[in-house]
């Protein structure tokens, strides 16, 4: 981790908590979706819940990518709802679709292009969302990843929008839709697992200081300059790792007054306090003691000394609370 352009800890709902969630999501969509198809029209009933549940898989679909390569919020920000609520309109028009009486039939016709227009915008805001982040600072291996990703998803879409649908009735590709759609959801879900399971190995690094709260005058420039300072102190001296850190000890070895230090951490830095910047570095140094395969061997409670903890309890609990996984489940990712 470099000094250089980080100012904030990942956000407070842990990334990889979200990518979790959204992944189980998008997971049981795709089931519901396979299986309606296997049901057919005359299931009844349960064929139409089930086509229900698969509905807004696209919509599943863009909040996992979005929770892939979106780009870590300052922690104390407000979570980002509307895109949920947004998808959540989708399924309840999938079911108002599927449920509304016959003799409504103008409502359903409008209520269904409108969800057609959303679905569509938001499988191309799957495709593009990762390559928002091909900034110069991206390492090549994310930027690869990030490739490859946006164009397997462009050609799913190829297949399964652009030609599938597009296709003359009474062709091969019009007889067959149901199952060549079915066949790139399950692409598309392997696809998504490999791409979870690499994010897992290779977090997303903080926000840029170009996203840090603007500066104004000689006193900010003087406070961004000690968290500059600060930053170099925790990254390059690895001054986490003292068991029992304090504001104190920043403050002596920076030559400091410590309400400055602790101004600068939950100011520019974007920290809720001075803890919370310890175990940020702390867990950052974990998580990637935990991915070397040349370390696999080693000890979970000596990798947590190592980093500065004085115990496995708020060792695992603060890792849980940075990542939505243990110690123990993210070295079993990254293996």
């Amino acid at each position: 981790m470099s000094a250089d352009g980080l100012t904030a800890a990942p956000r407070a709902a842990a990334p990889l908590s979200e990518i979790a969630l959204y992944g189980g999501l998008f997971a049981s969509a795709v089931a519901a979706f396979c299986l309606a198809q296997a049901m057919g029209p005359g299931g009844g009933a349960a064929s139409q819940a089930v086509a229900v549940l698969g509905d807004a898989t696209c919509g599943w679909s863009w909040l996992l990518v979005r929770a892939l390569f979106q780009p870590p919020r300052p922690p104390a920000s407000a979570p980002v709802r509307w895109p949920l609520f947004l998808v959540l309109g989708l399924v309840a028009a999938g079911a108002f679709l599927r449920l509304a009486p016959e003799h409504a039939a103008f409502l359903p016709r409008m209520v269904g292009n409108l969800s057609g227009l959303v679905s569509s915008a938001l499988l191309l805001l799957a495709a593009i969302e990762p390559l928002k982040g091909l900034g110069a600072g991206v390492p090549a291996s994310e930027r690869l990843f990030r490739i490859i990703f946006s164009a397997g998803y462009a050609v799913i879409l190829a297949v399964a929008v652009v030609w599938v649908d597009g296709a003359p009735a009474g062709s091969w590709a019009a007889l067959w839709s149901g199952w060549i759609k079915v066949a790139c959801a399950l692409v598309a879900l392997a696809g998504m697992g490999l791409a979870i399971g690499r994010r897992a190995r290779h977090p997303l690094a903080a926000v840029s200081r170009g996203r840090a709260r603007p500066r104004t005058g000689a006193a900010n420039e003087a406070t961004s300059d000690l968290g500059d300072r600060i930053l170099r102190l925790m990254t390059e001296d690895a001054a986490y790792a003292r068991p029992n850190l304090k504001v104190a000890d920043l403050a002596h070895r920076l030559g400091e007054a410590e309400y400055r230090v602790s101004q600068s951490i939950t100011g520019p830095l974007g920290f809720r306090n001075f803890n919370h910047m310890a175990n940020h570095f702390r867990i950052e140094e974990a998580k990637r003691r935990l991915a070397d395969p040349a370390l696999r061997r080693l000890p979970i409670l000596t990798i947590a000394f190592d980093c500065g903890f004085a115990s496995i309890g708020p060792f695992n609990r603060a890792f849980k609370a940075q990542t939505g996984v243990t110690p123990l489940a993210f070295r079993r990712a990254a293996s």
